[in-house]
């Protein structure tokens, strides 16, 4: 029988090898002039910089401390994405204010009560409510379009993976911060690690969506067409 140890590393550099793949679709299908696109996988190849850090050896306060400063940076640095890549002027304007008033708060917490995992127990909660608001916020703006292009509906597949992998890491919170005991902390990364195993296909699968060359619609077809033959009869000597 595979022991838990062994699923939890397989799960895990699977995860990490996914977090890359983004960026090599961007690379790959040259998407890097779609701001959005390329944010998102500079934000999961962050991630994949981020989780490297398991395999280092670092002693027990180095990792609380990388801990905190990565719980401190993640969810306004994706708010701050929503900035850049939404075509709302209301959800922009949200996003301004309220990714760095979260980064600000956190940093006073951390010199007030420490920085320590726990100082950030009641801000994370609330990060992660904000940031899911908004997902579900945008993914609602997107589906109100008369008509899904070949960007929205990849878009609409990173909203999807984001919000799942988002909705673990409140379950994940939940189990950490106040049903302490029941769930060691390999079994919450290994959770998180099934999580991005999920998520990750689906929002890689909105990159290569965003990256396949759709079709001229009618309507475009049709101002082609006339303005081909306003040349076409143009090209007659007029008597």
């Amino acid at each position: 029988m595979i022991s838990k140890s062994i699923i939890y590393q397989i799960v895990s550099v699977l995860a990490v090898g996914l977090y890359f793949v983004p960026m090599l679709v961007v690379l790959m299908k040259k998407l890097w002039s779609a701001i959005p696109f390329r944010l998102f996988a500079l934000y999961w190849l962050i991630c994949a910089l981020a989780n490297l850090v398991e395999y280092i050896h670092l002693s027990p306060r180095a990792l609380d401390l990388y801990t905190v400063i990565y719980n401190m940076l993640d969810i306004p640095i994706v708010l701050t994405i929503f900035y850049f890549s939404s075509s709302s002027p209301v959800v922009k304007k949200f996003t301004r204010i309220v990714a760095p008033a979260l980064l600000a708060i956190s940093i006073v917490d951390c010199i007030i009560r420490g920085f320590n995992t726990d100082s950030l127990k009641y801000v994370l909660g609330g990060e992660l409510l904000i940031v899911l608001s908004v997902i579900v916020w945008e993914i609602i703006l997107k589906l109100q379009q008369i008509k899904l292009t070949g960007p929205v509906k990849g878009l609409l597949l990173i909203y999807a993976a984001l919000f799942f992998e988002y909705g673990t890491f409140v379950v994940i919170y939940i189990f950490d911060y106040f049903l302490p005991g029941i769930s060691t902390s390999t079994d919450n990364f290994l959770v998180y690690y099934l999580s991005s195993l999920v998520a990750l296909p689906v929002a890689i699968s909105g990159f290569f969506i965003k990256g396949i060359k759709t079709p001229p619609q009618p309507a475009e077809d049709e101002r082609q067409w006339a303005v081909g033959s306003r040349q076409w009869e143009n090209s007659f000597p007029q008597t």
